[in-house]
């Protein structure tokens, strides 16, 4: 009986024993469970600091805001001097058909003026106006012509059919030029004459004389201008670069 009673009490201890090492197991396979999802934790944040780091790397990459050299444009010296010579032979022609222009309204009002279409108050008005503006006329036309001469020779640097279509703009640019600096020079003879009689070098009457012989003349020059500086039109454009 007391035998049975000891046996009784000594059952519990065994499962106190086999429950406390299970209890054990499972607290260590808790703990291990613990660490391995700590561990996938720190292995899953380190993921992102890797893509973030390759991202940033990316963004740092430079970017040209230019071209290689190789591929910018660059600027032709022959293109650029026959470009200037072009440029030149045209101011000539433009300074050049104005004061041919202003000649021909001052020749214009004598010849209205003598067909009764003017009056002379109104001819007068218009000899005034282009005369005044004659000065400045002629020192465009120097100053234009010598800007021209400067730049000759430009365009003989620019090869193949570019070299023939500007070397055929820049005859019909100064053909214009010359046919107008013809026109120009009648003008600027004519404003001298009238310079020398305000001046006292010579009378009213060989004043007249000189001033008829040039309105009589001058549509020869004047007509030049004109047909040239209209065959400007039909001529090629020219572009070097």
């Amino acid at each position: 009986m007391g035998i049975m009673v000891r046996a009784r009490r000594a059952i519990p201890q065994q499962h106190r024993a086999v429950w406390l090492a299970v209890g054990i197991v499972a607290a260590l396979a808790a703990a291990a469970g613990v660490a391995i999802a700590q561990a996938g934790s720190e292995s899953g944040s380190a993921e992102p600091t890797i893509q973030i780091a390759t991202h940033t790397e990316h963004q740092a990459t430079p970017t040209l805001s230019t071209p290689p050299a190789t591929e910018r444009n660059v600027v032709n010296p022959g293109a650029a001097a026959c470009s200037k010579e072009v440029q030149a032979a045209e101011a000539v022609v433009l300074v050049a058909a104005a004061a041919t222009e202003h000649w021909r309204e001052h020749v214009q009002a004598r010849t209205d003026l003598l067909a009764g279409k003017n009056s002379e108050e109104q001819t007068k008005a218009i000899w005034k106006r282009t005369r005044l503006l004659g000065p400045a006329d002629k020192a465009a036309v120097i100053s234009a012509v010598a800007e021209r001469a400067a730049t000759r020779g430009g365009c003989n640097g620019v090869p193949g059919k570019a070299a023939v279509v500007c070397k055929q703009r820049l005859a019909a640019l100064d053909a214009a030029g010359t046919a107008n600096r013809a026109a120009a020079g009648d003008w600027a003879a004519h404003l001298q004459a009238m310079a020398a009689h305000a001046a006292g070098d010579f009378g009213a009457e060989h004043a007249q004389d000189l001033w008829v012989a040039a309105w009589t003349a001058a549509p020869r020059n004047l007509d030049a201008a004109a047909r040239a500086t209209a065959a400007l039109t039909a001529a090629p454009a020219c572009k070097p670069a």
